[in-house]
């Protein structure tokens, strides 16, 4: 029987090559000296799927807004309601993924995410309910963040890690950019229900996948793993990696502590900006939906462009420096854009350093502890702080917002997030010499 995707087999111990010399700890080996192509692309589009249901809201919220008359709270609650179930389920689920396989989760992960996608159609007059059933989708969609990273960084032999971590930054702007395009012809005849359908048919296809991988055993870690009796012999030919040390969790929480710092002004900025044009620009919420596509676009791009600047060996905290760096200056672009060629401008620079900053906060796991080691267990922690920001991103911006009246301070709010996101990972970078 396959190993659990987080149980490291006999693999390559050679240094990565997207590590500086200060970041080559732990023995940063992968599982295997082979990429499973099919396991790589198999945990992506589970992260494609997750990132499709949590961003299917912002492109059809103006006219949900208009339709059913929602308070702001709680466009901002169908939002950060994933991250409360995320907080929920993430580290538990990744432990028992590690210890059963994920087999029986993804199932129920798909059955939450098709009865949550019924209960808003069936009655979206209501917030509350509509509010229930985000947070049953959100459930099945945290278990899919859980396994995508897992998956992908546990299937990717080392020559191929920096771009697979790349190309697994990219789910969140695929998700967005998706339900982006599905939503804009339906916005534009004020309809938003078949965005609600296409989530309902992606789950059917993906879960008819996960059959598929189950029924041959192409992927590690899918297949459900039976207990072993009591008087049975433990299986040693394979040798598991060394538990994550007492050092190595606390990096991995200031990891988390990052990703939540810089989750909170993704999710604010995404969550927002179409309210935004619509409200503040006067743009139509079909307009509004196509100006929202350009940063998610050039996210797209510069995802893929992490990957491959990491595989130069820049170094994981040196990167990640600047694309912070740079998603302040396109925040502060946007706060003092007094033209639309400005404000275009600034929606590109903030794009760029979105699209970058994930390539590096993904792989910090695998930095940190090891490709061979960073399974869900690891990937849990990290999503934590997502999942915060995530549930806090959108209420900071619509507090702020409620408070003040005035958009501009709102980006001023992100600023100072984004300038402490940066401090916080000159520290991290301290830290990490420690563990060498």
């Amino acid at each position: 029987m396959a190993k659990a995707a987080c149980i490291a087999h006999a693999g390559t111990t050679s240094s990565l090559p997207f590590l500086t010399a200060t970041e080559r700890m732990s023995s940063p080996a992968t599982q295997t000296s082979e990429t499973n192509w099919t396991g790589v692309s198999y945990g992506i589009v589970l992260g494609f799927v997750a990132a499709y249901f949590q961003f299917k809201v912002p492109p059809v919220l103006p006219v949900m807004f208009e339709l059913y008359g929602y308070e702001k709270t709680f466009g901002s609650g169908f939002m950060s309601t994933f991250a409360v179930a995320g907080m929920l389920i993430s580290m538990r689920v990744g432990r028992a993924i590690r210890r059963d396989g994920a087999q029986r989760y993804l199932f129920a992960a798909f059955a939450l995410m098709l009865g949550g996608t019924a209960l808003g159609l069936l009655w979206p007059e209501s917030a509350t309910i509509m509010l229930v059933s985000r947070t049953i989708e959100g459930l099945g969609a945290a278990v899919l963040a859980v396994c995508m990273p897992a998956f992908a960084n546990m299937s990717a032999g080392p020559n191929h890690l920096p771009i697979i971590v790349g190309a697994q930054a990219t789910w969140i702007p695929v998700g967005q950019l998706t339900a982006n395009l599905v939503a804009q012809p339906s916005v534009a005849i004020d309809i938003w229900q078949p965005v609600w359908w296409f989530g309902a048919f992606a789950t059917v296809l993906i879960a008819l996948w996960t059959w598929y991988i189950i029924r041959g055993n192409r992927v590690p870690g899918v297949v459900h793993k039976r207990a072993a009796p009591p008087d049975s012999v433990a299986d040693t030919t394979a040798g598991e990696a060394a538990p994550i040390t007492a050092a190595e969790t606390r990096a991995l929480w200031l990891a988390a502590v990052l990703f939540f710092l810089w989750q909170a002004q993704f999710m604010g900025y995404f969550t927002w900006l179409p309210v935004y044009l619509v409200e503040t620009r006067a743009i139509a919420a079909d307009g509004a939906v196509l100006i929202n596509q350009i940063p998610v676009v050039v996210l797209l791009v510069f995802a893929l462009v992490g990957g491959m600047i990491l595989k130069t060996g820049i170094g994981v905290i040196r990167l990640l420096t600047i694309a912070l760096t740079l998603q302040a200056a396109g925040w502060l672009m946007g706060a003092l854009a007094t033209t639309p060629a400005m404000g275009v401008a600034s929606l590109v620079v903030w794009g760029v350093a979105a699209g970058l900053t994930p390539a590096s906060l993904w792989s910090l796991p695998s930095t940190l502890v090891g490709g061979h080691r960073a399974g869900t267990d690891a990937f849990a922690v990290v999503l934590t702080g997502r999942y915060l920001g995530i549930l806090a991103g959108p209420l900071i911006a619509s507090e702020v917002f409620r408070a003040t009246g005035d958009w501009i301070v709102v980006v001023y709010a992100f600023i100072a997030i984004a300038v402490a996101t940066i401090a916080g990972t000159l520290y991290l970078g301290v830290r990490m010499r420690a563990l060498r």
